[in-house]
């Protein structure tokens, strides 16, 4: 197997408040590993950790076998540049139609044309399922259809990994069990590699091939779904109850 990324005892503090201790995991070609843990776990630090958006105590990120921490600004450009991120809210630009918010990571690419433009749109939303909404605004959008809308504009960069940050949070639960289903449905077609950020059990029972849970600014507790949420320790099956 191919690991395409690896955290080696990660560490994050802020100020007195020590987020992450000692962080350690991998990540396999293809892999769905799921990010379980309370509200203010240090979840969302990791995964911003991970991209280069915070700066770690110590420890190492590798990502496709490099280390952030020593990149320059153009060379962690570069690599952003395969690692798709999907914000809680989609990140959408609300000035922008479905169109130009799609149009907009293409921007650096001055050799398309704008038919090829046109093409990686209509492509990208039809692999979200929603191409009849390329000329629509944000706020013609439901909570749902953002979220498909932003996966569509981090999938057009065609990435090779992809970090989903509370994708099911603020939907209803039959929405939230359609974008789950999308998240399995590109790791199929794309073979990427996601890391997924939730504290919603039921996504990451849909969506998880392994799991690790952050308790105490560490990440000793890992498994598959089935494994954790059956472990006999009491305050592991907590989190799935």
């Amino acid at each position: 197997m191919e690991t395409v990324v690896e955290i080696r005892h990660l560490k994050k503090s802020f100020g007195k408040n020590e987020v992450l201790k000692d962080i350690n995991l991998k990540i396999e070609k293809g892999e769905n590993m799921v990010v379980f843990g309370k509200s203010g776990s240090g979840k969302s630090i990791l995964i911003k950790c991970l991209v280069g958006l915070v700066q770690p105590d110590a420890g190492e990120v590798l990502i496709l076998g490099k280390d952030i921490c020593k990149l320059n600004d153009d060379e962690l450009n570069a690599l952003r540049k395969k690692v798709g991120f999907l914000f809680q809210s989609g990140a959408l630009y609300d000035s922008m139609s479905v169109r130009e918010n799609l149009e907009f990571p293409l921007r650096g690419n001055k050799t398309n044309t704008k038919e090829e433009t046109e093409a990686l749109v209509i492509e990208a939303l039809k692999n979200v399922g929603l191409e009849d909404a390329i000329d629509k605004m944000p706020t013609e959008l439901s909570g749902g259809m953002r979220k498909r809308i932003g996966l569509a504009r981090t999938l057009i960069l065609k990435p090779e990994i992809i970090l989903y940050d509370e994708p099911t949070t603020g939907l209803d639960p039959i929405t939230s069990k359609e974008i789950s289903h999308l998240i399995l449905e590109v790791q199929k077609k794309f073979n990427t590699s996601s890391i997924i950020i939730t504290h919603d059990v039921e996504c990451a029972r849909l969506t998880a091939n392994r799991m690790i849970i952050i308790k105490e600014g560490t990440s000793d507790i890992t498994g598959t779904f089935k494994e954790l949420s059956e472990s006999k320790d009491e305050t592991i099956r907590a989190y799935f109850q």
